[in-house]
């Protein structure tokens, strides 16, 4: 596969998905080269650093991930000249460091007590350290080239979706840096006036969820790796989300397997949590047609297949 293979995605409809009288759609985002959303993140970041004069090829590329991010930095920094290290917490599925190594990438895992924040001050501090002309940290959460990848993504569902006449009333997606949800929901309410916009935590780590319920916020261990960091980025405009719901990670694993032997979709777990909301708003509506996102892939998770990272339950 090249570069020429992010994007472009399939948009398929979930038909055997009770919907009372209405439609679901996906964006299957996991059949990307690197088997995640996160190859349109990083090939945007990239190409636009480039364009820049930020970066130059034969340098050392730097970010922070529990998982997905790395491999496909690591896959795009391959394929386009750059060495890559990834700082990761402890306790991230074996199939994912493996993947990152493949691709002839350096893992560096942080102690797990602060998670994806103790990954970003780790890399930071290694970064500080070293010849700036030789080494940069592209810190997916803080740049808004982060969101900016996602606007074609949104022009590719739009097309998708007047090609077989569909208005879509809901766009539900899980929040994660917010880049991926922000990025498509900018197109979709310029496109479609109408549209509803749901935003989902993990319920054990749901900042914009507190905030907006007026509780006090505590970010704790939870088993949807890739949502709940326990910061808002940059990259999450709360005003394009109307609605926060929290899902419960066993629920989304629940969910995630069950779909993954009755479809045949190879999907992870957030995308469970994904679900999991779209049938409830289909439950208590009818007739109107979702939109939502499969950001990756089931074959990730296969070490960790009955959901439980033991290195995050011991944290208390």
């Amino acid at each position: 596969m090249n570069l020429e293979d992010i994007g472009n995605t399939p948009l398929v409809e979930l038909t055997k998905i009770a919907c009372n009288g209405g439609r679901l759609f996906s964006k299957c985002e996991y059949m990307n080269p690197s088997g995640s959303h996160k190859d349109r993140t990083y090939l945007n970041i990239i190409s636009s650093l480039e364009r820049e004069g930020v970066i130059r090829k034969g340098m050392t590329l730097v970010d922070c991930s529990t998982g997905n991010g790395g491999a496909a930095l690591a896959w795009i920094g391959r394929k386009t000249g750059y060495a890559v290290k990834i700082f990761m917490p402890e306790g991230m599925t074996q199939e994912r460091k493996d993947q990152i190594a493949l691709y002839g990438a350096q893992v560096i895992e942080t102690p797990r007590e602060n998670f994806l924040e103790g990954a970003v001050d780790a890399a930071k501090a290694y970064v500080k350290n070293k010849n700036s002309k030789e080494v940069f940290f592209l810190d997916q959460s803080s740049t808004l080239l982060n969101k900016l990848a996602w606007r074609a993504c949104g022009e590719e569902i739009v097309r998708e979706l007047n090609s077989v006449g569909v208005v879509p009333d809901y766009f539900v997606c899980s929040l994660g840096t917010g880049g991926t949800f922000t990025g498509i929901a900018e197109v979709l309410k310029q496109c479609y006036g109408d549209i509803k916009t749901v935003g989902i935590e993990v319920n054990r780590s749901a900042p914009l969820y507190a905030a907006r319920q007026g509780l006090e916020f505590e970010h704790r261990p939870h088993n949807l790796m890739g949502l709940g960091a326990g910061v808002l980025s940059v990259n999450t405009r709360s005003e394009l989300i109307d609605d926060v719901v929290v899902v419960d990670g066993d629920a989304a694993w629940n969910r995630m397997r069950s779909f993954v032997s009755e479809s045949g979709y190879g999907v992870g777990p957030t995308c469970g949590a994904n679900l999991l909301v779209c049938e409830k708003i289909a439950r208590e509506t009818s007739g109107l047609n979702m939109l939502t996102l499969f950001f990756d892939s089931a074959w990730k998770y296969k070490s960790r297949w009955d959901g439980i990272y033991p290195e995050y339950a011991e944290v208390k």
